[in-house]
């Protein structure tokens, strides 16, 4: 099969597939709003009227050592995401429910097999220094997300850019290198779309909801509301306020002491001590947008060659005790697949319970009297090597002895090889739309292949869902996929639990989007 797709960095592939930022340790904490323990309710926080216009909202993220003004490295810290966010315009976001919602693009229609794509972009939108938007603004960004190697760029890898046609000022036709028929999810993935002919992205207009006053690298940023924005309803507000800090506790008691209006990331004991608390609003994402726990077990390797070897370390974990002991019961259990509850999961598919007998019988079937792992794991984020742990304990009623290799938080992204080859290794992935986890992860083609799962068979289903172009055709081709990982998969998810921030009981309209770490602020506002 050959390979077409532009060489690219192997930390730019994991930055992009995993969420996961290489210099901002410690970036997504596992977090939750209660438990059975902790039944006081706070405030009711809801909003009462409509949105109020005006007001000056300050907001505290994550930064770090690569933090940076070029919008084409966004994803290096969630700080450097929401000012991009706030700034500038994609083509298609996500909605609440994890579906496609056009945002610069007016429509974007595939032909029949998916081998192009009729992209046409909103007519009257202006970029804030007054020129206006059109689709050679937009070829190129994409032209240069890809000639960069941006963090987006394997994304585009299919986009056969050169042959890209232009039909007139707002609409083009994207040709593709195989079928693809999900360019529209594609697009949701943060690629922002700059002034053709841009050569400094330091400093550049966007045709978003704010416009940048002052930024300061390591410090943040001041935006003040745009005008002139195109879109029908926000910005609410008059300013936005970004500021730096990179110590959960330090955002928290910043919003506390009344410095901030909100506070990103704030973990599980955090949150758990302030849930009575009327001065404190914790926010909490869609369930779709909650990072999936648990490990990777490659299954191009030994022991797990054998996919019986894989399926009894599946029974092995206790996924109810990890729900009360790694994420103190504010989680809720996995079933080894990623997307629960995004559009085309598969409802099916029974849970997999704790069976440490079958766990037995299935090792006996496959020849091994005694298991031995070593799992590679890390205080990376919070759950990572605590679940390690307790899989540890639970695996010994089954006859499996695992031993830790834990690897400094600074180490464990490090490499990517070492990373991407190792044989079994604890997991934190950040949701995505299922096609893309596809595009990324599985098949002989594979971007990222963690599990090593490939062969003709996962190839066949990994090219059905790559060229499904309608939902129906989506719904049916992830399903067949999302089947087959569950017997013959290496993803091993024991529970997934959500990302929270606080706010002051005054901030409404903040949204996610699909990264509850780095929101959106464009319907936000003071009540």
């Amino acid at each position: 099969m050959t390979d077409s797709r532009p060489t690219l960095s192997r930390r730019a592939l994991l930055r992009t597939a995993t969420g996961i930022t290489v210099g901002a340790a410690g970036a997504v904490l596992l977090t939750a709003c209660g438990s059975d323990d902790d039944k006081t309710p706070a405030a009711d926080h809801k909003p009462t009227g409509a949105p109020k216009r005006g007001g000056k909202l300050r907001a505290a993220f994550i930064g770090g050592s690569n933090e940076t003004a070029d919008v084409l490295k966004a994803a290096n810290t969630p700080i450097d995401y929401v000012r991009a966010r706030a700034i500038y315009d994609e083509l298609c976001v996500l909605d609440a429910d994890g579906r496609t919602e056009m945002q610069l693009a007016e429509s974007l229609t595939p032909n029949a097999d998916g081998t192009e794509w009729t992209l046409k972009v909103r007519p009257g939108v202006r970029f804030s220094d007054g020129r206006k938007l059109t689709i050679d603004d937009v070829l190129f960004t994409l032209r240069t997300y890809v000639s960069t190697q941006a963090n987006q760029a394997p994304l585009l890898a299919d986009l056969d850019l050169p042959k890209a046609r232009r039909k007139d000022e707002l609409t083009a036709v994207l040709v593709m290198k195989r079928p693809h028929g999900f360019l529209d999810l594609v697009f949701t993935q943060g690629i922002f779309i700059v002034p053709a002919g841009t050569k400094d992205f330091n400093k550049v207009p966007g045709s978003g909801p704010f416009i940048l006053q002052q930024h300061r690298v390591g410090q943040g940023a001041t935006l003040k509301r745009n005008p002139d924005y195109w879109g029908s309803a926000g910005p609410y507000l008059d300013e936005l306020e970004l500021v730096s800090i990179a110590d959960g506790a330090a955002r928290l008691n910043a919003l506390k002491a009344g410095q901030i209006d909100y506070a990103a990331s704030i973990s599980l004991v955090a949150g758990k001590s302030e849930r009575a608390n009327a001065a404190v609003q914790l926010i909490i994402p869609p369930k779709w947008e909650w990072p999936n726990f648990g490990a990777m077990l490659k299954r191009s390797k030994d022991p797990f060659k054998d996919a019986r070897v894989a399926q009894a370390l599946k029974y092995a974990v206790d996924r109810e005790q990890m729900v009360e002991r790694v994420t103190l019961g504010f989680g809720e259990v996995g079933n080894d697949l990623f997307g629960k509850y995004l559009p085309f999961y598969a409802e099916d598919l029974p849970q997999r319970q704790y069976d440490p007998d079958k766990a037995r019988s299935l090792l006996k079937e496959a020849g091994v009297d005694k298991l031995s792992l070593t799992i590679r794991t890390s205080d990376y984020e919070y759950g990572l090597a605590e679940g390690a742990a307790v899989l540890a304990e639970q695996a010994k009623k089954a006859g499996i002895t695992i031993g830790l290799d834990k690897v400094p938080a600074g180490d464990f992204f490090a490499d990517p090889k070492v990373f991407i080859g190792a044989t079994f290794q604890s997991a934190n992935r950040k949701p995505r739309p299922l096609p893309l986890d596809v595009l990324f992860f599985y098949g002989t083609d594979a971007l990222l292949p963690f599990t090593g799962v490939a062969g003709p068979k996962i190839d066949d289903l990994v090219t059905n869902v790559r060229s499904a172009v309608s939902d129906e055709q989506r719904r049916s081709s992830v399903g067949d996929i999302q089947h087959y990982l569950y017997e013959e998969g290496g993803d091993l998810v024991w529970a997934k639990a959500p990302v929270l921030a606080a706010a002051t009981p005054k901030v409404h309209g903040v949204k996610s989007l699909g990264y509850p770490t780095f929101p959106s602020f464009r319907d936000a506002y003071l009540a």
